[in-house]
């Protein structure tokens, strides 16, 4: 084959070319500090880059918001439940205080201011919310816990009852109101130590008061006006409801609570209690018994739990144009669970992140805050009765008014005594009752941080598998620039030489020869 200086001087060219390529392949990889800059340089290590890289978004993810947002979230539940649990262990010191037997009127009243203010912040610290959505709400994180304002607005709640809802409480009846300035107006057969009297009643305590006295849906439909008791084998007794409401008379208020008829019920809209007979009661004390009652209330001031967080409970839109159902599954059957948010805070691995309000702010707090409320200032008001009525037995003479006035300061020592005797069982019990609930709400202060611990824990694995994949893929991609530069270096050598003898060659000629 004959070799020309045209083939000499073309593959002299190609040679010089090669060189110039591998120079500054290796002067890319120094300035840029990368093996590769298109996936075709080499497909194995870009695939890996774009893998790691994949890896790397998602565990930032998981580091820079999810696992933020889930500590951010605990954070306010706890610091909710640690303010709430302060509120209860002040309930308590007054608990402790009026079951004392040594309590003066000025005592009475101390504690009555005390407990009205603590009732305002129960359920203060359940509005928390974390940037706009409130904590203890469930899936409703656009709605408060309790309504912010007095609010008209008709709901239908369905309570369901157990034994142990079923209580014994008593009820003093035959307390009356006399002006002793009046004796000429006042009978001594009317209010006397006779006539006051301590009743035993069973009663199941609705989580409302103030309820709607028709009892009407929200199409003004009356609502099911029977009780049923299911017991343990899965028979029914049904038992009718009669709706009462206290009023001014006060025998007829008394009836509510004395005169019920034995297969009956009497709901009493204003305490918001049912009033069962005997055989109710005796249905409701068999062990596995459980029954469910539908009421309505319309009529709701500030601080009330709003019902859909805690029932089965039906109302309109704000144009009263539609139905609205919350926990009712899709029969229309009341079905309330509660409703469990979950952050995902590493692969495959999921945090449950809230507390639900019936778990840590049960209505039954206030209610009990307002029943010790009420017997503490109807025993102050028995007290002060019973002054007065000392008062005018010192300046009356003796006579027909002396004997009614002695008339009256015997039956107002006894309501009073009834009262206060009441006021020290409730006050007692009550300290077992909100050691329960300070229990759960301890409880649920142990389990968030025991999840915190443990997302604390998650994060410091995560932040290590962000290093290790990071790591991964610098070493990937990243070129070894000790490596490369010598590498650069040769590349320039190489190249050097070949201009260096291209231009030797490209001297000669045939001329040269001949």
């Amino acid at each position: 084959m004959r070799i020309t200086n045209g083939i000499i001087n073309n593959n002299t060219k190609n040679n010089i070319l090669v060189n110039k390529e591998i120079n500054d392949k290796y002067n890319t990889m120094v300035a840029s500090g990368q093996k590769i800059t298109r996936p075709s340089d080499d497909p194995i290590v870009a695939i890996r880059a774009l893998r790691l890289n994949n890896n790397i978004n998602e565990i930032n993810q998981y580091y820079n918001k999810n696992i933020p947002d889930a500590e951010a979230w605990m954070e306010i539940t706890q610091t909710a439940l640690t303010q709430t649990q302060s509120v209860l262990e002040s309930v308590q010191s007054n608990l402790t205080q009026g079951a004392s037997d040594d309590n003066t009127a000025e005592d009475r009243k101390n504690i009555l201011e005390n407990l009205k203010a603590l009732k305002e912040q129960i359920y203060a610290a359940g509005n928390a919310d974390y940037a706009g959505r409130t904590v203890f709400t469930g899936y409703r994180t656009g709605e408060s816990l309790t309504f912010k304002e007095n609010e008209t607005k008709l709901y239908t709640m369905v309570q369901n009852f157990s034994t142990s809802d079923l209580n014994r409480m008593s009820y003093v009846s035959g307390v009356r109101d006399q002006d002793p300035e009046r004796m000429d107006a006042y009978n001594i057969n009317d209010y006397n130590q006779t006539t006051v009297k301590n009743n035993d009643v069973y009663r199941l305590r609705l989580e409302y008061d103030n309820l709607t006295r028709e009892q009407n849906d929200i199409y003004g439909n009356p609502l099911a006006r029977t009780f049923t008791v299911t017991l343990k084998d899965g028979s029914t007794q049904s038992f009718s409801v009669e709706v009462k409401e206290l009023g001014t008379d006060n025998e007829e208020n008394d009836r509510i609570y004395t005169d019920v008829d034995d297969d009956g019920v009497v709901l009493n809209t204003t305490t918001g209690e049912l009033i069962l007979g005997k055989n109710v009661a005796a249905a409701m004390r068999r062990e596995g018994s459980t029954a469910s009652f539908e009421y309505a209330k319309e009529d709701w001031v500030k601080n009330d739990p709003r019902p859909e967080h805690y029932f089965a409970t039906k109302t309109y839109d704000a144009d009263a144009s539609r139905e609205i159902d919350y926990n009712y599954d899709e029969n229309g059957n009341p079905a309330f669970e509660n409703q469990k948010i979950s952050y995902e805070i590493a692969y495959n691995q999921k945090i449950e992140i809230n507390v639900n309000a019936n778990e840590a702010f049960s209505t039954s707090i206030a209610r009990d805050v307002d029943e010790l409320v009420v017997i503490t200032q109807t025993t102050q008001e028995a007290y002060d009765k019973l002054q007065n009525y000392k008062k005018y037995q010192k300046e009356i003479g003796d006579g027909e008014d002396q004997e009614k006035i002695n008339a009256l300061v015997d039956a107002a020592q006894k309501e009073f005594d009834l009262y206060k005797e009441k006021m020290q069982k409730m006050f007692s019990q009550g300290m077992t009752t909100f050691e329960g609930y300070t229990n759960t709400l301890n409880n649920k202060i142990a389990a968030v941080g025991s999840l915190a611990a443990r997302l604390d824990l998650t994060k410091n694995r995560v932040n290590d598998q962000l290093s290790n994949f990071k790591e991964l893929a610098d070493s990937n991609i990243n070129a070894e620039l000790t490596e490369t530069a010598i590498d650069l270096k040769s590349a320039e050598v190489a190249l050097q030489a070949a201009q260096q003898a291209a231009a030797t060659i490209s001297k000669t000629s045939l001329l040269s020869y001949l």
